[in-house]
């Protein structure tokens, strides 16, 4: 058989184009049919050196750089991303630099910006050492995609279920782009030489770093328990990543993050900082306007991880006390709790947590109160314990409320109660803050029979005319007799336990901190109405008791199960079988149980002391 007369013929050669218009038009051509073999050829082969048309050649080769291009024709992706490469080589750093940044302007998805970070990085490093005014605005256009990547969703996580957050589409997208922007940052930072960190590209750096504390970082879950967790999330790999930079542009982090709260308070009144260009600046910009501007979120993301996660610690003087620390933090710590998302409000109890367990008690006195974070922050405690959704963090603000009371001294307890039992209703908080007394009082009365505060009369803040004033806030039914007991019970079961440590612990013949001198209010406001009101509420509970035994009986023998519906507070409960009911209300009549029988107990003791 003979061969084909074209067999063993090579292809044609591309001829190489001389006139700078008629090549652009044929390389256009060829990024619009996908002619990877003659764009290769044109540009790679050729040795293309017309600067001229470089300008046009990156805009029509950065079209092609999508996420749909890789996908379904890689190879010609591949030869645009190799000729884009070639390019910012040998043309002007200046110009493919503008060329490169009008394209970052124009980011579609995430390819196009991972594929040209490495494109503007090399472009960069080739332009001589004052670049300071490129690489701000350089930066400014890059870190834009950042911060315009969706944020996760704010859900409420429990236990193992952070986890899953960190698998989630978002987090993972947010990740992967705050990775390659570290790794686009690193170059420059290993480039600062440790003895000029005042410079400006040393600013320019820590400036556009200090920004990702902001968004993404503090929206991102960064905890790691090396006795839990067996591997760090992608996520921490990214905070210990940006913290290394930063650490390097920085020397003393408390003195970065004080100056960025005084800056950030003459932000509106100060005017902005001029630099004149020097003469043998090669930068694409003659005038550079720069603020360092930290935001309030990126400063507390810092302290944050310094503090909660010892990342960076090497940058903090170990010179100050723990007292000083956790005042200095107030207003970070109320910034990150009050946010309620999830990741954000976990990073100041968390931040909260560490610093106010290393702070010993009775550090600060009642003056320290003028200060108004100290009582924000117990607010913002409060305020989680309460209302909360998650479990976990309403465990955490639960402990963290006595030992946040326990810093200061007797003066600074008392004004505290003083002030939760004035303006909050809730009977649990109010329960809980009792109990708390009821052991400042136990204390002050083992001081009394100790006669160790009789030469300091002043001290007695739990004994005396300042012990009344608090029992009449503790001691008090919001609505006398009709009061809902069921739902005050904390209260009550707190109040009825401190009336019966206080008549066995203080009895009438010695009477060392004046409570029997306040029991006729005692009995008035709280004990006489309760007595009433017990009877009255239980009562209502055993009829409720009743009715419901009678319908069981009526409908097992229409062989009926109905459901019924329950309103508590105001509020229809979901409806309950006849069995369910009957158990809410076994319980309610178990807590009436427990607070008649404690108020038979007090009644006894004070009969008792009274009778002697």
């Amino acid at each position: 058989m003979w061969a084909p007369e074209n067999a063993g013929l090579e292809p044609p050669i591309i001829e190489k184009i001389e006139d700078p218009e008629k090549l652009l038009a044929q390389i256009i051509e060829c990024i619009q049919q996908r002619d990877s073999k003659s764009l290769k050829t044109y540009i790679l082969e050729h040795k293309l050196k017309e600067d001229s048309i470089f300008w046009e050649m990156i805009l029509n080769l950065g079209s092609c750089i999508t996420t749909e291009m890789n996908e379904n024709d890689p190879g010609f992706f591949d030869v645009c991303i190799r000729c884009l490469v070639y390019i910012i080589k040998v043309g002007n750093p200046k110009e493919t630099l503008l060329a490169l940044l009008e394209q970052i302007d124009n980011f579609i998805d995430d390819t196009k910006f991972k594929s040209f970070l490495p494109l503007v990085q090399t472009t960069i490093l080739r332009m001589s050492a004052k670049l300071f005014h490129s690489l701000d605005i350089t930066l400014g256009t890059v870190s834009s995609h950042i911060k315009s990547l969706p944020l996760p969703e704010n859900v409420q996580l429990e236990g193992e279920e952070i986890k899953v957050f960190h698998m989630d589409k978002i987090v993972v997208r947010l990740v992967d782009n705050l990775q390659a922007y570290l790794d686009f940052l690193e170059p420059f930072v290993e480039k600062i030489d440790i003895g000029s960190l005042r410079s400006s590209e040393s600013l320019v750096l820590k400036k556009h770093l200090i920004s990702v504390f902001d968004q993404p970082l503090c929206y991102l879950i960064l905890t790691y328990d090396p006795q839990k967790d067996k591997v760090k999330s992608d996520s921490r790999l990214c905070a210990e990543h940006a913290m290394r930079l930063l650490c390097r542009t920085e020397t003393d982090f408390h003195r970065f993050i004080q100056n960025s709260k005084l800056q950030s308070k003459k932000a509106e009144s100060r005017e902005n900082s001029h630099l004149p260009p020097e003469a043998d600046v090669t930068d694409i910009c003659e005038v550079w306007d720069f603020k360092m501007n930290v935001s309030s979120l990126a400063a507390a993301c810092l302290v944050y991880l310094i503090h909660v996660e010892h990342l960076g610690v090497e940058k903090l003087p170990f010179i100050y006390r723990h007292d000083y620390m956790l005042e200095h933090h107030l207003d970070m710590i109320s910034l990150l709790i009050q946010n309620s998302n999830y990741p954000i409000n976990f990073k100041g109890l968390l931040l909260c947590d560490r610093l106010v367990s290393l702070v010993q008690k009775n550090s600060y006195t009642a003056e320290h109160l003028d200060n108004p974070l100290f009582m924000s922050v117990l607010n913002d405690v409060i305020n989680i314990m309460i209302n909360c959704p998650v479990r976990d963090h309403r465990g955490l603000a639960t402990k963290m409320y006595p030992l946040f009371i326990s810093l200061f001294n007797e003066a600074g307890r008392y004004q505290i109660y003083m002030t939760v039992l004035l303006t909050n209703s809730h009977s649990g908080l109010k329960g809980y803050t009792i109990t708390l007394l009821k052991n400042d009082i136990a204390e002050q009365v083992r001081k009394l029979k100790n006669k160790e505060a009789q030469s300091d009369v002043t001290e007695d803040y739990f004994a005396g005319k300042r012990l009344h004033k608090i029992l009449k806030l503790a001691f008090v039914l919001q609505d006398k007799e009709t009061t809902d007991m069921l739902e005050h019970s904390d209260q009550i079961i707190s109040c009825l336990n401190l009336l019966r440590f206080l008549a066995i612990a203080d009895p009438k013949v010695s009477n060392l901190t004046g409570f029997w001198d306040a029991l006729l209010f005692i009995d008035k406001d709280f004990l006489s109405p309760l007595r009433l009101g017990l009877d009255l509420s239980k009562a209502h509970y055993q009829l409720e008791l009743t009715n419901t035994m009678d319908e069981k009986n009526s409908d097992r023998n229409t062989n009926k199960d109905t459901d019924v519906s329950v309103v508590v507070g105001g509020m229809t409960l979901p409806s309950m079988n006849r069995h369910e009911k009957l158990e809410l209300i076994g319980k309610a009549l178990n807590t009436h149980e427990v607070m008649q029988s404690l108020l038979c107990r007090v009644s006894e003791l004070i009969d008792q002391q009274q009778k002697t």
